[in-house]
């Protein structure tokens, strides 16, 4: 059952029937009637008779949850594609390197820092691209010589260990790695190819395509040939320059750039599949309660019962520990008024009976709406004196404290 159709029972069914229930209305204005109604009230007894509010709960408690603004599960802007590169707040998702930096993310090749950000225009480190290798093979534990200026606190120390061993870096002829030192972009070409040749993917190249771009005699002829191979695959094209591609070999590189090369190599080299995309965001259990409960609320605001009183929130069993929707709406009379009326003025006496008739088919309308939103709360609905006394109270659809009790 859609909203619209429980919420016009509240608003034309309850609101209509409720007009009935003031004193004004039932016993008249003028003062004459007034005083005698207050003396014919003092015949009529205690109120022990009647049901409390907790009393009509069966144990409930957190009566009346606070849903002034439920929050929305969802975010009707976000690009699921470009959900990684969008949780980095130092990254643009119009920029080049958006869709590498969410590849590389998504798969943990190259992780933010600890401040949230991605730092697309830092500089990498030869330890941060020794370690982004051994992400990628699945950061095995290896062990080797070593290198004299690596020490088992650093960051990198598993997966220099790993590249030494299998042949991905070397390190300079005197023992270092220089772990800190930025890399040149020659001997990330170097690195990136020997761990191809690790995989056994054959690195050879004519350098044809590389001795195209401009800047490629400025690299060490023991880079020439990895350089060469990155070119062929993609992995390097030069720097954008005014007067076009520069390899710049001697020069550092991004990690965005570095992102870059990481997927061309992982995605189109290796042939690894693209990172599956985030799932469609979906509701708790809780999200769905409370988003149905606002509904509820919203209802109640534009059909003007909550300035009558009317109050909506979610109550819990304490034996059970189960949820339910309750529906609170308090009557501007005490119980002694309304027995009064019930027992000794007909037409009011019919007010009342209708009044509960539509609650509980509310009841019921406002519970198949709950199931339909996948909530799968039951609905409680009260009707309550001014002294906080159960009228009446009805829940998915059938009575459960019958008018005839609490009158009695």
């Amino acid at each position: 059952m859609k909203l619209n159709v429980w919420s016009k029972a509240l608003s034309v069914g309850v609101a209509a029937s409720l007009a009935c229930f003031t004193p004004a209305v039932a016993f008249g204005s003028p003062e004459s009637d007034a005083e005698a109604l207050g003396s014919q009230l003092e015949s009529v007894g205690s109120l022990s008779g009647g049901m409390s509010l907790d009393d009509a709960l069966c144990g409930s408690e957190s009566l009346l949850d606070s849903i002034s603004e439920a929050d929305s599960p969802f975010d009707s802007d976000s690009e699921i594609e470009l959900q990684s590169v969008l949780e980095f707040p130092d990254c643009n998702p119009n920029e080049w390197y958006a869709s590498a930096v969410t590849y590389v993310s998504d798969k943990g090749l190259i992780t933010g820092y600890n401040d949230g950000t991605f730092g697309p225009y830092d500089n990498v480190t030869r330890g941060q691209l020794v370690t982004i290798l051994w992400r990628m093979e699945g950061k095995p534990v290896s062990s080797s010589a070593g290198f004299s200026d690596v020490s088992s606190s650093d960051f990198y120390y598993s997966a220099a260990l790993w590249a030494q061993k299998n042949g991905v870096i070397k390190g300079y002829g005197d023992g270092t790695f220089g772990g800190e030192r930025l890399i040149t972009r020659e001997e990330a070409a170097v690195m990136l190819a020997n761990y191809a040749n690790f995989k056994g993917y054959d690195t050879a190249s004519d350098k044809a395509a590389l001795m195209r771009i401009s800047g490629w005699r400025e690299a060490d002829s023991w880079a020439l040939d990895s350089l060469g191979w990155c070119v062929d695959q993609g992995l390097m094209s030069g720097k954008d320059t005014p007067s076009g591609a520069y390899l710049d070999p001697m020069g550092s590189t991004w990690r965005s750039a570095m992102a870059k090369m990481i997927m061309v190599l992982d995605r189109d080299v290796f042939g690894n599949p693209e990172p599956a995309p985030d799932p469609e965001p979906t509701e708790s259990q809780a999200q769905k309660e409370q988003r149905v409960l606002a509904s509820f609320q919203k209802s109640l605001d534009d059909s003007g019962l909550s300035a009558k009183g009317a109050r909506v929130g979610i109550v819990t069993d304490r034996e059970t520990g189960e949820h339910a929707y309750l529906v609170v709406q308090p009557l501007n009379m005490t119980l002694s008024q309304v027995r009064y009326g019930y027992r000794n003025i007909s037409d009011y006496r019919s007010s009342l009976i209708d009044l509960t008739e539509t609650l509980k088919e509310t009841s019921g309308s406002m519970y198949g709406y709950s199931v339909q939103e996948g909530a799968n709360l039951s609905v409680r609905i009260g009707l309550f004196s001014s002294d906080d006394e159960v009228i009446y109270a009805a829940e998915n659809g059938s009575t459960i404290v019958p008018l005839s009790y609490t009158m009695r």
